[in-house]
C-alpha cells in the first residue's frame, strides 16, 4: 500500500504545479523551485526531529552525489513543468516518465558495446513508436504540443541520468539523507534560474496550501512512503507499481484541467506503458528522487 500511495501521490504533482501556476500567475521554473525547496526542507525538518543527520559525518564523495543528483534534478524539475506549460500534463508525464528507461536502455547498450537482449530491442521499438504517437496524435496538446513534447522527452533523458549516477551506493549514505540534500541543493540551484524568469510565490492561503501539498505531500511524503513500501513489497512489484504515476496524471488531468487524449494517443500510452514494462529490471536500482 505504501509503494500505491507513493505513486499515487506523485501523479497529482503536474496537476497541483499547473493549478498552482493559473492561480499565482508563476513561471514554470518557479512551480520547479518551490517543489524542490519545499520538498527538500520537509525532509530534513524530518532528520531533524529523526535526528539521524550528522553534517560532520558527510564525506565529499556524499557530498559530491548530493551536488550532482540535485543538479540533475532542477534540470529534471524545470523542464517538466516547462513541458507542461507548453504542452499538457497528461502528455508531458507520459513521455516524460516513460522515456527515462528508454534512455537508460540506450546508455547501457552504448556504454557497455554489448547488444540487448530481443526483448529489450522490442522494448525499445514499442517506446520509439509511443512516443511518436503521443507527440503526433494527441488530440489536446496544449499550445505548443512538439515543443511540450520536445522539452518533456529532455526531462526524460534528465531522469534516466539520475538512475545511471545512482546506481552504485554511497557507503553509510541513506536514500532519505540523499535525497534531502540533493532537493534542497536543487531547489537553491533553481532560485537564480527562477529569478531570470520572474521568480514568483503564492500570496493567499490557497496558494500556500497548493505550494505545501506539492512540495511536503506529492514529493516528501510520497518519496518517504516509497522507502517504506520497498521494505515489505519486491522490488520489482513496486517499480510496476509507479506506472500508476503517469496513469493517474492522465485522469487527473482530464477530470480537473479537461485535458483528453485521442486514439492515436492512447495507443501510444499503452505502447510506451508495454515498453516501459519490458525495460524495468528483475531487481531495484537505487532510485534517488522522483
Amino acid at each position: 500500500m505504501s509503494v500505491v500511495l507513493a505513486a499515487t501521490l506523485w501523479g497529482f504533482g503536474g496537476v497541483a504545479g499547473t493549478l498552482l501556476g493559473d492561480h499565482a500567475g508563476l513561471h514554470a521554473l518557479s512551480i520547479a523551485m518551490w517543489r524542490m525547496l519545499v520538498a527538500g526542507i520537509a525532509l530534513l525538518a524530518y532528520l531533524a526531529v529523526r535526528r539521524s543527520l550528522r553534517w560532520r559525518t558527510l564525506t565529499p564523495r556524499m557530498r559530491r552525489r548530493a551536488l550532482a543528483t540535485g543538479a540533475l534534478t532542477a534540470l529534471f524539475e524545470a523542464l517538466f513543468f516547462s513541458g507542461i506549460a507548453q504542452a499538457s500534463v497528461g502528455l508531458s508525464t507520459l513521455i516524460g516518465i516513460g522515456s527515462a528507461p528508454v534512455f537508460v536502455a540506450a546508455y547501457d547498450w552504448w556504454s557497455t558495446r554489448r547488444r540487448p537482449e530481443r526483448p529489450a530491442l522490442v522494448a525499445l521499438a514499442l517506446a520509439l513508436a509511443g512516443l511518436a504517437l503521443l507527440m503526433g496524435g494527441s488530440l489536446d496538446t496544449g499550445r505548443n504540443g512538439m515543443l511540450g513534447g520536445a522539452l518533456a522527452l529532455a526531462a526524460g533523458a534528465s531522469f534516466a541520468a539520475i538512475s545511471v549516477i545512482n546506481r552504485t551506493e554511497v557507503p553509510g549514505f541513506g536514500p532519505v539523507e540523499h535525497t534531502a540534500l540533493a532537493f534542497t541543493a536543487g531547489g537553491l540551484m533553481l532560485v537564480p534560474v527562477a529569478a531570470l524568469a520572474g521568480i514568483g510565490a503564492a500570496d493567499d492561503a490557497y496558494g500556500w496550501a497548493l505550494t505545501l501539498a506539492m512540495g511536503v505531500l506529492i514529493t516528501a511524503l510520497a518519496y518517504v512512503s516509497y522507502l517504506r513500501g520497498l521494505r515489505s513489497v519486491p522490488p520489482f512489484v513496486a517499480t510496476i507499481v509507479t506506472l500508476l504515476e503517469p496513469l493517474v496524471a492522465a485522469i487527473l488531468a482530464a477530470m480537473v484541467l479537461g485535458e483528453r487524449l485521442g486514439w492515436v494517443g492512447v495507443l501510444g500510452g499503452v505502447a510506451l506503458g508495454s515498453a516501459v514494462v519490458l525495460l524495468r529490471p528483475q531487481r531495484d536500482e537505487p532510485s534517488v528522487l522522483h
